[in-house]
């Protein structure tokens, strides 16, 4: 089994990079998907949250309003930081669980999409880091695409290791300013370098 740990900052192209490898046969455990279902209503994680920051972070369902509690912790590093002491820990143990349970699997390729792969220590647990790089005003575009305000997206960017230091780990560094054919391309080019027999 080949553990790949895929990674870059917010907005550069680390799910469409997951997706591809997805279609080439790789299969994805994506760190985001694990946050959110360990914050859906009625889990402890999501209990916590509310008991923190306060009923005013949920949805009248119950639910966990996300861009509202995005609004407040990546405008405010203390904040960030009492949420990344309640999230993480959940995370990384599903995140390491996975990762010993597809070494014993065999074959094949896991890519194990995390943002914050190098800042929590999961690096030492892949055998290569790959990084999705893009320009700053790119990633800004991309993250305002999805509905952040343009403050709340700075501030997501700006509580990011930089991308230069996070390139000095990474094993295979994937340009995803072009266009998703210029994109797949790279990602076929390592995939065959890295595919099991």
């Amino acid at each position: 089994m080949k553990i790949i740990g895929l990674t870059g900052d917010a907005g550069s192209g680390k799910s469409a990079v997951a997706r591809i490898l997805a279609e080439l046969g790789a299969t994805v455990l994506d760190a985001d998907r694990v946050a959110r279902r360990l914050t859906e209503p009625g889990t402890p994680v999501l209990a916590e949250i509310a008991r923190v920051f306060g009923q005013g972070i949920l949805k009248p369902d119950g639910a966990l309003d996300r861009p509202r509690l995005a609004a407040r912790v990546f405008t405010d590093p203390e904040e960030r930081d009492i949420l990344n002491r309640i999230i993480h820990p959940p995370v990384q143990a599903i995140l390491e669980q996975e990762i010993a349970a597809a070494r014993d699997g065999g074959l094949g390729v896991l890519v194990v999409e995390v943002p914050l792969l190098l800042e929590t220590g999961l690096d030492k647990l892949v055998d290569e880091v790959w990084l999705t790089v893009a320009d700053p005003e790119v990633k800004l575009e991309r993250l305002k695409a999805r509905g952040l305000t343009p403050e709340v997206a700075a501030g997501i960017l700006a509580a990011q290791m930089p991308q230069e230091l996070k390139a000095e780990h990474a094993h295979r560094i994937i340009d995803t300013n072009g266009s998703l054919t210029r994109t797949r391309q790279q990602v076929i080019k390592y995939w065959t370098e890295i595919k099991p027999e």
